[in-house]
């Protein structure tokens, strides 16, 4: 028997290329750093902050936003409770590793907020603490199409805070001199396009909750 089957649209091929898209980016992205991480004959705690930082906003954070867009491959088959919960562990795990490895290198570097690289990261990682409280009020509180939103773009901001230091790190001597400069454009490219992949599902749904009051 022929299941009726709704016709994809202009519109969903787009996003779910879109979507594919920055999903490889994304791992690229923490590839690249990950690689200069080993390949670095340098301190740990430099190693480490990459490691974590890493992993806590590209791989864990990108992700977590990434949970509720309808386009998004892994997580379309599951329960909104379900993503709640994904987005919520996600969230929090990227925040913790995020946060350790800011720390770390802020304990370890008495110039580090003399660069733009640290100062970026620094405002990243205030506005991570602010997603957080912002998203435990949301979920512990009654909640609002405005509400959501704002938590939404709080989140947004944190992750386009914390990409664009991982531009600017990308852009920095040492990994230019390690990896070459092909390979650090090449990582900056792609930290923006999967900075815009990410923030694009997020805006495509504060939309939809718009317009559906």
């Amino acid at each position: 028997m022929r299941q009726n089957m709704e016709e994809p649209t202009v519109f969903m091929l787009f996003m779910n290329v879109t979507n594919t898209i920055t999903h490889l980016v994304l791992g690229a992205v923490a590839i690249s750093a990950i690689i200069f991480a080993i390949i670095f004959p340098g301190s740990n705690h430099l190693l480490q902050h990459v490691y974590l930082c890493v992993i806590g906003y590209v791989l864990m954070m990108a992700q977590a936003i990434l949970t509720f867009s309808p386009h998004n491959g892994w997580s379309v088959s599951l329960s909104y409770r379900d993503k709640k919960v994904a987005h919520w562990v996600m969230q929090v795990v990227g925040a913790i590793l995020a946060t350790t490895g800011s720390i770390i290198r802020i304990s370890n570097i008495a110039t580090n907020f003399q660069s733009p690289h640290g100062i970026l990261g620094l405002i990243a990682m205030i506005l991570t603490f602010i997603s957080l409280i912002g998203g435990a009020i949301n979920l512990y509180t009654k909640k609002t199409v405005f509400t959501t939103i704002i938590h939404s773009c709080a989140g947004s901001l944190t992750l386009a805070a914390a990409f664009l230091a991982l531009c600017l790190g990308f852009d920095k001597f040492v990994f230019r001199n390690v990896m070459g400069d092909t390979v650090a454009n090449l990582s900056i490219a792609l930290t923006a396009i999967g900075l815009v992949g990410t923030l694009m599902a997020a805006s495509i749904s504060n939309g939809k909750r718009l317009f559906r009051r």
